[in-house]
């Protein structure tokens, strides 16, 4: 009686638990593990919620704090957050390295990621990247059935996708590091000349650097960033040289190397800082002067492919194409002479 009732159960749900979708049919145990992430999800985002909740209630409670007056030391810490708890753990963990933590917060300071927890977030940005397209590499395996027999090479897939969603976030992170050098390049001369106006007015050098980023932030808000940065470590710091050498370990700009040697040199020596920044304005000016003309000069090579691919068959064709009809027409009309009979 017992086996009887337990058989039926089991057809019934065996029954009940196969979803068909389409072509697709699903398994009793895939339908049940799809019910249970379905309710995972839900939770977490029902968790989530709260927590939102919790941290808006949190937020109104600290400005009512802050609106009669207590200080904002006396509220209470907040706890992280479970992307900053996990990008933190990953981040210690022999996965990462100490190496690759100096490589990855040089790698957020040249794009301006400067806050406090930047690198927990980056990591965690990372992990999700490479568990997301691993996912979805498997899936379109297993939807397209590709390497049905051979699980060596769906592994191999599983781990490229790993692999590749994790260094995916870095490729992102230097185009935008890339982009921020040619924004600083470009703001560069107008900094350097504002820097002289300064310097000539008899400002120091980093009151002077420290009125450039006041004067700058409209017009050229990332130099304006990182020259308000270089004043504030001249303030703290003892050594002066120290400040442009963060300065152009930060940017990773090529044209700062030879501004903060001669602003070190003019700090070391006592040398005129006027006229040492007009001097470095015209190195500057020169050296974007020969980028310009360097890719003007690349111009005519870089459209010999079009030239060769687009404009000559067109001109071919208007060219010799009255000459071939000509040519047509005059061999349709020649008629073969006659030889006649002795």
């Amino acid at each position: 009686m017992l086996t009887s009732t337990l058989s039926m159960l089991a057809e019934a749900a065996t029954t009940y638990l196969t979803v068909r979708i389409g072509d697709f049919n699903f398994a009793p145990q895939y339908t049940a593990i799809l019910v249970a992430a379905l309710a995972a999800a839900l939770l977490s985002a029902f968790k989530l919620w709260r927590i939102s909740s919790q941290e808006n209630r949190q937020v109104r409670l600290d400005a009512l704090r802050e609106a009669v007056g207590d200080s904002p030391g006396t509220a209470p810490s907040q706890r992280r957050q479970w992307y900053q708890r996990l990008g933190t753990v990953v981040a210690v963990s022999p996965i990462v390295g100490r190496s690759e933590q100096q490589r990855l917060l040089r790698a957020l300071a040249a794009t301006g990621f400067r806050q406090r927890g930047s690198l927990a977030i980056f990591v965690t940005i990372k992990v999700c990247s490479a568990l997301g397209l691993a996912a979805l590499f498997w899936t379109l395996v297993e939807w397209q059935q590709l390497l049905a027999g051979s699980t060596i090479f769906r592994m191999a897939v599983l781990v490229g996708g790993l692999m590749l969603g994790w260094r995916l976030p870095e490729i992102v992170l230097s185009r935008m590091a890339a982009r921020r050098r040619v924004k600083i390049e470009q703001g560069l001369p107008d900094a350097l000349d504002l820097l002289v106006i300064c310097a000539e007015a008899g400002l120091s050098l980093d009151q002077a650097i420290e009125e450039v980023a006041r004067d700058l932030s409209a017009a050229s808000p990332t130099v304006a960033e990182e020259f308000a940065l270089t004043a504030a470590e001249m303030r703290v710091l003892s050594d002066r040289t120290e400040a442009l050498q963060n300065l152009v370990t930060r940017t990773g700009v090529t044209s700062l190397y030879g501004i903060a040697a001669t602003l070190s040199q003019a700090i070391r020596f006592g040398t005129p800082l006027a006229e040492s920044m007009r001097i470095i304005a015209g190195e500057l000016r020169n050296a974007r002067l020969a980028r310009i003309e360097e890719r003007a000069a690349r111009l005519p090579v870089l459209l010999a492919l079009p030239l060769m691919a687009f404009i000559l068959p067109a001109l071919f064709m208007v060219l010799g194409t009255p000459v071939a009809l000509r040519i047509f027409d005059f061999l349709g009309n020649l008629t073969m002479p006659t030889i006649g009979t002795p």
